[in-house]
């Protein structure tokens, strides 16, 4: 890390500190959350919503008590209503989609690795 740098990010903590996780409020402003074991969730982002935070990408609900969440730091840029809404219901859908009405599971995604093709005895 430069000298630069490390300027920039004591500048960025001078003007927006990290406070605690209690003084959040519900007004869709987007935020960055810090661990009771000082880790960040890098560049991840995330938003409160009737008490609960939420992952906006991929979308999924946070648990404060259950991941130990101690100190959030907002970012100054507020999540749209529809977008919030999109996220939170994409979030509680989970793995499973709708599609015309009927609740199907989500395909898992496909890995991709080398694979031999399959012996033949026809050669």
């Amino acid at each position: 890390m430069t000298i630069d740098e490390r300027r920039a990010r004591e500048k960025l903590e001078r003007e927006n500190p990290w406070r605690p996780i209690g003084e959040a409020k519900p007004d869709g402003m987007i935020c960055e959350l810090r661990k009771s074991n000082l880790v960040e969730f890098g560049r991840g982002r995330f938003f409160l919503h009737d008490g609960r935070w939420f992952r906006i990408e991929p979308p999924e609900p946070m648990n404060a008590r259950f991941d130990h969440l101690i100190e959030y730091r907002p970012t100054g840029v507020t999540l749209s209503k529809d977008r919030q809404a999109s996220v939170i219901e994409r979030a509680e859908r989970g793995r499973y989609e709708h599609r015309g009405g009927e609740v199907y599971e989500k395909p898992k995604p496909y890995k991709l690795y080398w694979r031999a093709d399959d012996a033949k005895g026809d050669k």
